[in-house]
């Protein structure tokens, strides 16, 4: 599969997080909270934003975990010497499969990433395309998680990984997870506009839970940025705190689609400690410096471990026109 890609991106007209969204009733939270922290008392109570927080806070008459405590108070009344109250905490909310525990990103970073898919008609076409035919691979096949990468350093994986999670959030009934991988030379961010401040290290090593490291742009797309370069990160791809992070995020979001922009396949083992987990990888190659020996290269090392999705080729050239004849 090789489409002519360029470095670019759209976006589509979404309803982002209003400042007067609905989150539930119930008592205030602290004053001073941040914003998140406030959402997770209003929707869970104290007991979801951790030891140490404000006081535990009710849940609202309609809200999830009202009914969620509901529950568990009927279900306690029939268990002898047992006078403690049942209380439900963020983890009991999660396992609904709701989006809404997520921090929503900064209304400014939401409206960069507008702009960057609003740049190009041309190539949110293509990239619309390679969606079409990415999606429709990835159902006949039942693929959920995909891994892009590129045969060596600066054939634009990042900015492809970023136009596809971008043009799948332009899919209402599509959710996709889209995850800075890439700990070689984190570049999501930066094509957001957004400096991260949190470390992919701290998300994969189980340090910071999936539902405070993420961020939700629109209503159906989650990304993860990166902050630092560890010291160690293939060592950290194909650990076993890896796998249940991913299989934590899987379970709770339940997202038809997680992309993982990886480093280059040729110059590190990252993405080839990472196989197991991902169901397919998608290649990006840069028409200007890409070799056919590289994509050989990258096929042979993928044959038999995981589907080669497809090669995106990006930046390619263009034809001559002939010359006229006088």
């Amino acid at each position: 599969m090789f489409e002519r890609y360029q470095v670019s991106f759209d976006w589509v007209k979404s309803s982002g997080p209003t400042d007067d969204q609905d989150t539930g009733s119930g008592p205030e939270p602290e004053p001073g909270l941040p914003f998140d922290r406030k959402l997770k008392h209003s929707l869970l109570g104290a007991e979801a934003v951790g030891a140490g927080s404000a006081p535990a806070v009710a849940p609202g008459p309609g809200s999830p975990a009202r009914a969620l405590v509901a529950v568990a108070a009927r279900d306690a009344e029939d268990v002898e010497d047992d006078d403690e109250p049942m209380t439900e905490t963020g983890t009991d909310l999660l396992e609904l499969g709701s989006w809404q525990i997520l921090k929503p990103a900064w209304r400014g970073h939401q409206n960069a990433a507008m702009k960057l898919r609003s740049r190009s008609d041309g190539v949110k076409q293509a990239t619309d395309t390679l969606r079409t035919q990415l999606l429709q691979t990835m159902k006949s096949h039942g693929i959920g998680r995909v891994a892009v990468t590129a045969p060596t350093s600066g054939c634009g994986t990042t900015y492809t990984t970023l136009n596809l999670a971008l043009s799948m959030a332009a899919i209402p009934d599509v959710t996709t997870v889209l995850l800075d991988l890439n700990q070689r030379k984190p570049g999501l961010g930066e094509a957001l506009g957004h400096k991260p401040v949190q470390s992919m290290a701290g998300l994969l090593s189980g340090e910071v839970p999936y539902y405070d490291y993420l961020e939700r742009y629109g209503e159906n797309l989650a990304v993860g940025l990166n902050s630092d370069v560890p010291e160690n990160p293939s060592e950290l791809l194909q650990s076993q705190s890896t796998a249940d992070v991913l299989d934590e995020i899987t379970g709770g979001l339940t997202p038809d689609v997680m992309l993982c922009d990886m480093p280059p396949l040729l110059e590190y083992d990252d993405v080839m400690a990472f196989l197991p987990q991902v169901d397919g990888v998608l290649l990006v190659v840069d028409g200007t410096k890409t070799v056919a020996e590289d994509i050989a290269q990258c096929q042979k090392m993928l044959n038999d471990r995981v589907p080669l999705l497809g090669v995106v080729l990006n930046r390619g050239r263009l034809p001559r026109k002939k010359a006229r004849r006088r």
